[in-house]
């Protein structure tokens, strides 16, 4: 058999990013079809790869045209997409996961065998050299009989998916487990004899997809039960390895490695012969003479084991059937899910005294459901926003996602997702369509980038109101925040204060010209609110809880100006009870009103952050460490080095004065054409050359010096000694936090934990 002919089905980012290199490269392949919805995308793919032929549905490709197929489409479509090929005598290589439901796979592995066609799933790391090698050392049992295992997969989520589609039951067939938990679950049952026996599952799956789980299962070896615990995670740091505990000692494969496992054998220890002190050691074992390759030629592997099966008419070692028990597994998993404990959810979701319909969802006076839209649904408040409305107040919550990658947290609850940003005047007239409220949380999020900033935080509130106006939404709520003013002060802060951002703080002066256009719009008739929080903590809050408690668990955590400064900070569960009475009270309350939000209960900066350090064990910078060159603007809340005009500049000299800069710079010299004018130049300017050595750093003599921590970026921490009042929110709108500072401590504390914060 010749040149095999390919269709690539999906031209998604794992496409791009892995099929189509690899495809267009392969000596034994012809890419002859490329299949998509999106025409537009998979032409542009198509012509850079020369590839001929462009279509939208797979139903049209025909055996005459074509010899086998790769399906990298979302899993709903894998099974019918596959048994379809198959039936016209196609071979396929499926992605993972292999079906969404285990009828749909077995019937996948019989339609093979009846057509007598070659069908794979992309499981590639089974054929790593070390996954192969701790399959190896298991079975021969190098540090006894295996007694456990534990795997881990998974971390906070950022894949740049063009669509929802791993974020929708109804497309992806679950969440985490499916995606990620299928890689580990199939490592397993090579690893070890299976198909593995679901002991217990639980997850936290709200509605929606789950974003972590924990799966205790049953495994076999040589007849014997192997038990053990496999967790993944998209909101949560966690590792990627599978541990074999044995009788003797651990064997480790990680998936950042390739080519080589972790073994440790138990109670054996060695003299370090320069401290004297007796010290356990490990060993990093692979195969002798092992060549190895780039990424591109590991995931490669997949595709020539499928190849030599369809040229012999063998079965590939990843076959169908070799991937039908992960697909069991999971299907046994969330047929008997249970909740995952998460307080810092759970906390206050027990459903308020509303008047509801028998479904639970909140309703108008006249008896009909209430249905927000939410913007900036999958940040840190968004998220917590959809939450509450939706698990406790009943809202049919119409949430809006810009970067599908960050919806992992979202995706959990009964909501409806609308991919789209706020640039559409068309788009958000259909969002808004049918919605008694806006939530707006959005802001721009490229940091550095102005325009970019003041597009989406105040063109897009813009546009945002104007399709509220016209949709004649009964009430608009809008987070602002206590950066519009100058906070370069220690006097009390209020909504009296004026506004006064800073000159040149892109976050400060697009939140003040937002906010000023919904004030602007109030006075046109609608309803809208704005609500100026403080410092916002809790659970998945980066700039004070995640960024600082990494920074101290790092030693990168230093003070700008005063550490017994008060904190001005509230929990963020108490921001949205804000947002729920701006919701509830009565119109000729809130319109054109602002709040400013900041718990009663306050701390300074040094005693908010001692309560982490204490319970996790580790040291507080001293106050005097503080850096008296900071700016103004950079004392007034948090800025991190890698973030200021100053970062700017030493990255740049950074790069400039580098060895592989300096590699370039002699490359280029010492290539014809290009380096012939620059050599000409430099050997008629003996000062030039003088100068450029010396602004290059060329000049000098070799020196050593201790290298600092890999990580230059601090965290720094502080406030000028101002305080901030909520009595406007008390009076006004009945306002009171619904959770103690203590408990909310407490709460964060908890999740700080389980998220892996401190490792």
């Amino acid at each position: 058999m010749g040149r095999v002919r390919v269709a690539l089905i999906g031209c998604g980012k794992a496409a791009a990013d892995l099929h189509l290199p690899i495809l267009a490269g392969h000596e034994g392949i012809d890419l002859v079809a490329m299949v998509d919805r999106d025409t537009k995308r998979c032409a542009e793919l198509a012509q850079g790869y020369r590839v001929s032929r462009v279509m939208e549905d797979a139903a049209d490709l025909r055996s005459e045209e074509i010899d086998a197929a790769i399906i990298a489409t979302p899993p709903f479509h894998h099974a019918p997409c596959a048994v379809q090929l198959m039936q016209r005598d196609i071979h396929v290589l499926v992605e993972k996961p292999m079906a969404t439901r285990y009828a749909d796979a077995l019937a996948m592995v019989r339609t093979a065998e009846e057509h007598g066609v070659v069908l794979s799933v992309g499981f590639f790391r089974r054929l790593w050299p070390s996954i192969r090698l701790l399959k190896s050392m298991v079975g021969a049992e190098l540090l006894g009989r295996p007694i456990g295992f534990k795997a881990e997969w998974g971390g906070f989520y950022n894949w740049p998916s063009a669509t929802l589609g791993n974020m929708r039951k109804e497309w992806a067939g679950g969440g985490v487990l499916i995606d990620c938990g299928s890689h580990l679950l199939d490592l397993l049952h090579f690893v070890f004899d299976g198909p593995g026996q679901v002991v217990n599952y639980r997850d936290n799956a709200r509605g929606g997809i789950e974003a972590d789980s924990w799966l205790a299962l049953r495994l076999f070896h040589k007849a014997q039960e192997v038990d053990g615990v496999l967790e993944v995670a998209r909101t949560r740091v966690q590792g990627t390895f599978v541990r074999v505990q044995c009788e003797r000692g651990t064997l480790e494969f990680d998936a950042g490695d390739p080519y080589r496992i972790r073994v440790q054998p138990e109670d054996m220890e060695l003299s370090d012969p320069k401290s004297g002190q007796v010290r356990r050691y490990c060993l990093h074992a692979g195969w002798e003479n092992q060549r190895e390759t780039s990424w591109y030629g590991l995931v490669r592997a997949q595709i020539d084991d499928w190849l030599d099966a369809i040229r012999t008419g063998g079965q590939p070692k990843l076959s169908g059937q070799s991937a039908l028990s992960t697909v069991q597994v999971i299907e046994d998993c969330y047929q008997r899910a249970k909740k995952l404990e998460e307080p810092w959810v759970d906390e206050g979701l027990a459903p308020a005294p509303r008047l509801t319909l028998s479904n639970g969802a909140a309703v108008h006076a006249n008896g009909k459901a209430r249905r927000v839209l939410l913007t900036g649904a999958t940040g840190f408040i968004g998220s917590r926003v959809a939450e509450i409305l939706a698990l406790r107040d009943g809202w049919q919550v119409r949430a809006l996602v810009h970067n599908p990658g960050s919806a992992s947290r979202l995706a959990r609850l009964p909501v409806e997702m609308v991919q789209m940003d706020l640039g559409s005047p068309q788009d958000l007239a259909k969002a808004i369509e049918g919605c008694d409220a806006v939530v707006h949380c959005a802001v721009g999020p490229a940091w550095g980038d102005r325009n970019a900033i003041f597009k989406v935080t105040v063109d897009g509130t813009r546009k945002l109101l104007e399709a509220a106006q016209t949709a004649k939404v009964e009430r608009f709520v809008h987070l602002s925040t206590i950066a519009v003013h100058d906070l370069h002060t220690s006097d009390l802060l209020d909504e009296t204060t004026p506004v006064a951002p800073p000159k040149g703080a892109d976050y400060s002066e697009s939140k003040a010209q937002a906010e000023q256009l919904v004030l602007d719009a109030a006075k046109l008739g609608l309803a809208s609110v704005v609500l100026r929080p403080a410092c916002v903590y809790g659970p998945f809050s980066y700039s004070y809880t995640t960024c600082p408690i990494q920074a101290l668990a790092e030693n990168r955590f230093r003070w700008v100006e005063s550490a017994d400064a008060p904190s001005n900070t509230v929990y963020v569960d108490n921001l949205i009870e804000a947002v729920v009475k701006a919701l509830e009270a009565p119109v000729e309350k809130i319109r054109g009103e602002v709040f400013t939000i900041s718990d009663p209960e306050q701390m300074t900066w040094r005693e908010y952050y001692r309560f982490f350090t204490e319970a996790l064990g580790f040291s507080l910078p001293n106050a005097d460490q503080a850096d008296p060159m900071q700016t103004a603007v950079e004392k007034s809340l948090i800025c991190t080095e890698s973030g200021s005009r100053l970062s700017w500049f030493r990255g740049c000299k950074t790069v400039l004065t580098s060895s592989e800069f300096r590699a370039l710079g002699k490359r280029v010299l010492n290539t014809d054409p290009i380096g012939t004018v620059p050599r000409w130049l430099l050997q008629r300017s003996p000062e030039l050359q003088k100068w450029l050595r010396r602004r290059f750093g060329t000049d000098k003599l070799p020196l050593y010096r201790q290298p600092e921590p890999e990580s230059k970026e601090w965290a720094q921490y502080g406030s000028a000694g101002f305080l901030v009042s909520s009595t406007k929110a008390q009076q006004v709108l009945g306002w009171q936090p619904s959770v103690s500072r203590s408990r909310a401590m407490d709460l964060t504390l908890k999740w700080v934990q389980h998220a892996g914060l401190a490792k």
